[in-house]
């Protein structure tokens, strides 16, 4: 049995604008106005930051751990849209575009995430054409990302959404190693249940089965995959 993660060491407001390749983009004044005006927060794994169509005062900036936006269907089903992570910005658009959230945004481990005010970004969103031309291009990849995530968590097979699930984070934070591609981040078995919306049970098992193929390895919850293009197959048509 896994040990659930404890809570995660608290950051610093300042480290965590600077993680964020989108904000580098601002001044040194505008982080440091930004660093005074916002402030952290902490979620429980499972703790709900925002419902669909609440109308919010910031948008969020993942310091450490995982969320996760979730659109609802009148089926009751929920499907993942987009995950996530450390230096990673959510809710951003909607504060833009000024109406409500239009998805759900759900911690999937104990994380910490800032709080940033909509008022201020909106200001200096209007003064910083850089950043504006930034966010326009973020906003156009991952609306195409998220597309794309959507179809295969809704269609996909259990193993095809961990695979997807894992190629994902290995995309964002992955660092090449002789044994292959090793996500930076620490994760458990529960973390990527989460994140694919299935069993803790059916993710155990299907993880152990490709680490009896050498398709990937785990050491102190950072998992190596080994062979990403094996993976990768579970994608295709």
């Amino acid at each position: 049995m896994e040990v659930m993660p404890e809570r995660p060491e608290r950051p610093s407001v300042i480290s965590v604008l600077r993680s964020s390749t989108l904000l580098n983009a601002l001044t040194a004044d505008d982080l440091e106005e930004l660093a005074t005006l916002s402030h952290l927060a902490y979620a429980e794994r499972g703790e709900t930051i925002w419902m669909k169509g609440n109308q919010v005062d910031f948008f969020g900036l993942v310091g450490n751990g995982f969320v996760k936006m979730v659109r609802s269907f009148a089926t009751g089903q929920e499907v993942t849209s987009e995950i996530i992570g450390p230096g990673q910005i959510f809710g951003l658009l909607g504060v833009i575009e000024g109406g409500g959230c239009p998805l759900e945004a759900r911690s999937v481990s104990n994380a910490w995430y800032l709080k940033i005010p909509k008022r201020e970004i909106l200001h200096i969103h209007e003064q910083r054409l850089v950043f504006k031309d930034q966010l326009l291009r973020r906003t156009v990849t991952r609306f195409r990302q998220s597309v794309d995530m959507m179809a295969k968590m809704t269609t996909g097979k259990v193993e095809q959404r961990i695979a997807l699930i894992l190629l994902m984070l290995a995309e964002s934070y992955g660092e090449q190693t002789a044994e292959g591609v090793r996500l930076k981040v620490p994760l458990i078995r529960q973390d990527i249940a989460e994140m694919a919306g299935t069993t803790v049970e059916s993710t155990i098992r299907t993880m152990s089965r490709w680490q009896k193929k050498n398709w990937l390895s785990s050491d102190h919850k950072h998992i190596t995959i080994t062979k990403m293009e094996l993976l990768e197959e579970f994608l295709l048509p």
